[in-house]
C-alpha cells in the first residue's frame, strides 16, 4: 500500500525520539489531575451520596474503563495524531467526525477557560493571599491567568519528550503525596476505625442522590485519552497507545478509591457531613494523621494542587494541539494549524491557538461573573467532551458490523458490547448538562449545551456546502502515513 503525503505544506511531527510506553501513558494519567478531582470533588460527592463514594469511583471507573477499551481497539488499528476524528471519520464519515471535533475542540476550550480562571483565582487567594473582589483583583486576576498560561504552553512548544518529563515528574510529586497521605491514614485505622460502608449502596435520600455523584465521578476520568493523539510520536503506536489509554483510567480509578476511601475514613463514616463541610479535608487528614501542623499542611496541599493542576495541563495542551494539528492537516480547519516549529518541529501554532481563546473567555468572565466563572464553563465545556466519548463508542460497533461485511474479523464482545456499556454510562452527565430546572445560572445549561452542538453541525454544514473536496481528501489525511500502512481497509483512493 501507498501512502500519500500527510500534507502539502510539508509540515510533519518530529518523530526522531519517539516515546516509549510510560512516556505515553504519562500524559493520560496527568491530565486527570487526581489530586485536583479528589480535593474538590470528594466533598461535593460526599455532600449527595454520603460515605459511599469510593463505590461511586469504583463503579465509575468500569463504565470509563469501557470507554477506554473503546478507543484502544480503534487505536489499535488507526495509530494517528488525529485520534477520535480519525476514528469517527472511519465508521460514520468525514462528516460526523468534523462535528464532533470541533464540539470536542470547543469544550475543551470553554473545559479550561473555567480552569484557567479558577486557577488564577486560587493563586491569587492562595499564594499572594488576596481575598477581597472588585476591580483591582479582578485585573490582577487576569494578570496571573495569562503568565500561568503561557507557563503550561512553553514545554508543549520547546517538544513532546520535555514536555512528558515535566509531566513525569509534576505528577509522581502529585501521587507520592497522595499515597502518603491515605496510606498514613488507612494505616492508622481512620477515625473510628476501618469500614465496609463505603463500599455500600446508600439508602434513603442519599440513594436518590447518588446517580448526580456518578456524573462528577465519569467527569473525574476526563483526559485519559491524552494517550491518542501521540501515536505518530510513540514506538509501536498500536501496542503501546492502547496501553496507554486503558492504563490511564485503572490507575486513576485506584487513586481515586483509595484516595477518597481514606479521607472519609479521616474522619469517620458516621461523620460524613463535617467531612462534606471540610474546605480542606485532605490537609485536616494531613494534620490529623501525619501529625503536621495546619501551617505546614495548608500552603503544601496548595503547592501539590497546583502541581496537579500544572501536569494536567501540559497533557492536555500537549493533546489538543496535535488534535488540532491533525484536523488542519486534513484541512478540516484552518490550514495555519498544521505548521510546526522550525526548531523543535511541535504545533506550536495549534498549541497557542487553543490556549489564548481559552485564557480570553476565562479572563471576560472574570469581570462578567467570577463566582459562576470555574464552576459554569467546565460544567458546560466538558459536555462537548462526553459528546466526543459517546460517539466514539458507537463508532467502534459501527466499524465492527462495516469491517465484518469486508471479511476483516474483530471480537464482537470488545467492539459491540463493551462500547453500548460505554455509552450507557456516558448518558448519565449527557443528563446531567440536559435536564431542566436546574438551579442559578446553571438554568440556561441545557439551552447552552445544545447551541455548542449546534456550532459543529452549522461548521460542517458550511465546510460541505463551500468545500466539498476537502471532506473527500480528509479521511486519508486525518490518518497519517503510519496508519494507513496497516489499515485492513484504506480509504476510499487509497493504492494498496
Amino acid at each position: 500500500m501507498t501512502a500519500p503525503a500527510l500534507a502539502d505544506s510539508g509540515e510533519t511531527l518530529d518523530t526522531r525520539k519517539k516515546l516509549g510506553l510510560l512516556g505515553v501513558l504519562m500524559p493520560g494519567v496527568a491530565q486527570i489531575a487526581p489530586a485536583f478531582n479528589l480535593f474538590f470533588t470528594t466533598a461535593v460527592m460526599a455532600s449527595l451520596a454520603g460515605p459511599s463514594v469510593p463505590l461511586v469511583f469504583l463503579i465509575s471507573m468500569v463504565g470509563m474503563l469501557a470507554t477506554a477499551l473503546s478507543l484502544a481497539q480503534f487505536s489499535s488499528l488507526y495509530p494517528s495524531a488525529g485520534s477520535f476524528v480519525t476514528y469517527i471519520s472511519r465508521a460514520l464519515g468525514v462528516r460526523v467526525a468534523t462535528a464532533v471535533g470541533v464540539i470536542t475542540i470547543l469544550g475543551y476550550m470553554v473545559t479550561f477557560a473555567g480552569i484557567y480562571i479558577f486557577a488564577g483565582q486560587y493563586i491569587v487567594a492562595n499564594v499572594f493571599g488576596v481575598t477581597a473582589t472588585g476591580a483591582g483583583v479582578n485585573l490582577l486576576t487576569v494578570v496571573v491567568t495569562i503568565v500561568y498560561g503561557a507557563i503550561v504552553t512553553i514545554p508543549v512548544i520547546i517538544g513532546l519528550q520535555f514536555g512528558v518529563r515535566v509531566t513525569v515528574v509534576l505528577y509522581l510529586i502529585e501521587v507520592a503525596v497522595l499515597l502518603i497521605i491515605s496510606l498514613a491514614v488507612v494505616f492508622q485505622g481512620g477515625a473510628e476505625g476501618l469500614s465496609a460502608v463505603p463500599f455500600s449502596w446508600p439508602s434513603g435520600t442519599e440513594a436518590s442522590n447518588v446517580f448526580i455523584t456518578f456524573g462528577l465521578a465519569v467527569v473525574a476520568f476526563g483526559g485519559f485519552e491524552a494517550s491518542a493523539p501521540l501515536a505518530e510520536e510513540t514506538a509501536n503506536p498500536r501496542r503501546n497507545v492502547p496501553i496507554g489509554l486503558v492504563g490511564a483510567v485503572l490507575i486513576s480509578g485506584v487513586i481515586y478509591v483509595l484516595g477518597s476511601y481514606a479521607v472519609i475514613s479521616a474522619f469517620g463514616v458516621s461523620k460524613v457531613g463535617d467531612f462534606a463541610k471540610d474546605p480542606n479535608p485532605f490537609a485536616t487528614a494531613t494534620v490529623r494523621f501525619l501529625h503536621v501542623s495546619s501551617s505546614f499542611a495548608v500552603p503544601f496541599l496548595v503547592a501539590v494542587f497546583l502541581v496537579s493542576l500544572t501536569s494536567s495541563y501540559i497533557s492536555a495542551n500537549t493533546q489538543t494541539a496535535r488534535v488540532l494539528f491533525a484536523g488542519a492537516r486534513g484541512r478540516l480547519w484552518p490550514r495555519v494549524l498544521d505548521r510546526t516549529h522550525p526548531r523543535f518541529k511541535t504545533p506550536w501554532v495549534a498549541a497557542i491557538w487553543f490556549v489564548a481563546p481559552s485564557i480570553v473567555l476565562g479572563c471576560i468572565f472574570q469581570f462578567a461573573d467570577p463566582a459562576d466563572a470555574g464552576g459554569l464553563l467546565p460544567t458546560l465545556g466538558i459536555f462537548g467532551v462526553v459528546v466526543m466519548y459517546f460517539v466514539t463508542n458507537l463508532a467502534l460497533a459501527v466499524q465492527y458490523f462495516r469491517l465484518r461485511r469486508r471479511g476483516v474479523p474483530r471480537n464482537p464482545v470488545l467492539w459491540v458490547v463493551v462500547p453500548i456499556i460505554g455509552m450507557l454510562v456516558l448518558l448519565i452527565p449527557v443528563w446531567g448538562n440536559l435536564r431542566p430546572g436546574q438551579a442559578g445560572i446553571y438554568g440556561v445549561m441545557p439551552l447552552l449545551s445544545i447551541l455548542l452542538l449546534v456550532v459543529g453541525v452549522v461548521y460542517t454544514v458550511v465546510l460541505a456546502v463551500t468545500r466539498p473536496a476537502v471532506l473527500a481528501a480528509a479521511p486519508a489525511l486525518l490518518e497519517g502515513a503510519e496508519a494507513l500502512e496497516g489499515d485492513p481497509v484504506p480509504p476510499a483512493g487509497i493504492a494498496r
